[in-house]
């Protein structure tokens, strides 16, 4: 009975062992989280701050971000000539009998989106 005894408190360690394993790694679980959303909340205030920069001087930055201040500009006017084309195309599109997917911009004069099955308006 003796074995017995032993064999139950060398498990009944074990179990202790392993739970407060088991708690270390959800604490540290829970710490890496909070690091992480940190980390974005950084993240997100450097963009506000970047925006409002390029907004503030976009005629007068400074030589160290000149290139990256004409890098956005030049993409925000890509992006209104995407846009533009993309309009032009939707209103073409719409005099004809063709619609456009609304989930991946295929047209199609079909019920249903060939590309993606998507139903057609």
């Amino acid at each position: 009975m003796a074995i017995f005894s032993e064999l139950s408190k060398k498990v009944q360690n074990m179990a202790s062992i392993a739970s407060e394993k088991a708690q270390e790694a959800a604490s540290s679980a829970k710490t890496s989280v909070s690091i992480l959303a940190e980390q974005r909340e950084i993240e997100k205030n450097y963009k506000v701050i970047g925006e409002w920069f390029v907004s503030e001087h976009s005629e007068d930055a400074p030589e160290a971000v000149a290139d990256v201040v004409a890098s956005i500009a030049a993409s925000k006017a890509r992006i209104a000539e995407l846009e533009a084309g993309r309009a032009s195309r939707t209103e073409e599109v719409e005099a004809s009998d063709e619609k456009v997917c609304p989930n991946c911009g295929v047209t199609s004069e079909t019920p249903f989106c060939p590309q993606c099955g998507t139903p057609l308006k």
